[in-house]
C-alpha cells in the first residue's frame, strides 16, 4: 500500500503536466506580429470549426502558399512556400504563454522568432 501512493501521485502529477502541454487552438486565434521583420501570422477557424492559417511577407506584402498546418500536442507545424522566390521553410510554433509563440524555422530560411499576439 505504501508503494501505491507515490505511483498514484506520480501518475497524476504526470497527467497534469501532459495535459497542460496540449495546445488549445482556441488560443492561436487572431493576430500575430514578429519580433523581427518576417511573415505575419493570422490564425481562425473555418465554419467547420477547422484551425486556418494565413502568413504575409513582413516585406513584400505578399501572401505565403501554406503547404501543410498540422497540431501536434504542444506545437504547431507549418510548411509553406513563398512564391515570389519559391523558398520552402518549415517552421515549428510553441507557446511560451498565452500571447506569446517561439517560432523555429529550416528549410531555405533559418533562424527563431518571438511573434506576439496583438488581436
Amino acid at each position: 500500500m505504501k508503494k501505491l501512493l507515490p505511483i498514484a501521485a506520480l501518475l497524476i502529477f504526470s497527467l497534469t503536466i501532459f495535459s497542460q502541454q496540449k495546445i488549445n487552438t482556441n488560443d492561436l486565434i487572431g493576430y500575430w506580429q514578429p519580433d523581427e521583420e518576417s511573415t505575419q501570422l493570422f490564425f481562425w477557424k473555418d465554419v467547420n470549426n477547422k484551425l486556418q492559417v494565413q502568413e504575409i511577407s513582413g516585406t513584400s506584402g505578399l501572401p505565403l502558399r501554406i503547404i501543410t498546418l498540422k497540431v501536434r500536442y504542444n506545437s504547431i507545424f507549418i510548411k509553406q512556400i513563398f512564391l515570389r522566390n519559391n523558398w520552402v521553410t518549415e517552421n515549428v510554433y510553441t507557446f511560451i504563454d498565452k500571447k506569446t509563440l517561439r517560432c523555429v524555422v529550416s528549410g531555405d530560411s533559418a533562424g527563431v522568432l518571438i511573434y506576439t499576439k496583438t488581436k
